[in-house]
């Protein structure tokens, strides 16, 4: 089974990063590329991919982008990139509707893995 990705992140570097790793996948389809979460809904939308891995930094926008994914698409997964740290991080960016969450520093060891997880929860 093939899973399809919408990856959404402001920056140009990290989405081809992003994308490179991933394309390495024969079991993985990068289906579209959104710089704003306003692009992605709108792609979220006409492509409805399986995962939408977005950036979940301390923009409050990030937090409520992962709800209208949710809310408008409930089957589609939310797999957030962070830099933040602590205690209660993840258990609190879960609250906003991501199902699993990604160190950046981890995006080259763990991104394959963690986006097979999540797509087969």
């Amino acid at each position: 089974m093939r899973i399809t990705v919408l990856l959404a992140d402001s920056t140009d570097i990290v989405r081809k990063a992003e994308n490179a790793l991933l394309e390495k996948e024969p079991d993985v389809e990068v289906v579209g590329e959104a710089e704003d979460e306003t692009a992605a809904i709108r792609l979220l939308n006409s492509l409805h991919p399986q995962v939408v891995l977005t950036d979940f930094s301390v923009r409050p926008s990030g937090k409520v982008f992962a709800k209208q994914v949710k809310s408008q698409n409930p089957g589609t997964k939310v797999l957030g990139v962070t830099e933040l740290k602590g205690k209660y991080v993840k258990t609190f960016l879960k609250i906003f509707g991501a199902d699993e969450l990604l160190d950046k520093k981890d995006l080259e060891t763990k991104l394959v893995a963690t986006l097979k997880l999540v797509a087969r929860e």
